[in-house]
């Protein structure tokens, strides 16, 4: 089975003038969209942007851009439904990735003056052996149908 493969490209202005409707909705967007993980970040950078100038400013929505165009990727990749199931993670060496409900998955990220593109990668999952499904094709397989090709 292939893995799920989904691209978001986003237009920052767009996201920018979406939160920028009223003074509380960058908050209420962050907090829809985040994991308790990523709101933490969100909050800290944020903060810093209050008292900053507009370079912060457009760096926190660039920020939360990616993170944005990432989940849109990893949904359209077959993901989890829900905002709060993708985190965007980082390793040490900087490359990120995907946390998507209990497994990994690849992302690639890119971003140039007002666009942010992300491409999400997400594994097939794999079937749950003690399923009903998977229990019939166990039994099948150990029953008649092993036994006769045996016999060839």
């Amino acid at each position: 089975m292939y893995p799920g493969i989904g691209v978001d490209l986003l237009h920052l202005p767009r996201l920018a003038s979406l939160v920028s409707r009223r003074s509380t909705y960058l908050d209420r967007f962050a907090r829809r969209i985040l994991t308790p993980n990523e709101f933490t970040t969100f909050r800290t950078l944020a903060q810093a942007s209050s008292t900053a100038n507009t370079n912060a400013t457009s760096s926190l929505i660039r920020w939360l851009g990616v993170r944005w165009a990432a989940k849109e990727a990893a949904f359209k990749a077959g993901g989890p439904r829900y905002w709060k199931q993708v985190e965007v993670k980082y390793l040490d060496s900087g490359k990120p990735y995907l946390a998507v409900g209990g497994r990994e998955g690849g992302l690639s990220i890119s971003h140039d003056g007002e666009y942010v593109v992300a491409m999400a990668m997400i594994p097939p999952a794999l079937p749950d052996p003690m399923s009903p499904q998977m229990m019939r094709q166990n039994v099948a397989l150990s029953g008649g149908g092993l036994a006769e090709a045996r016999e060839c």
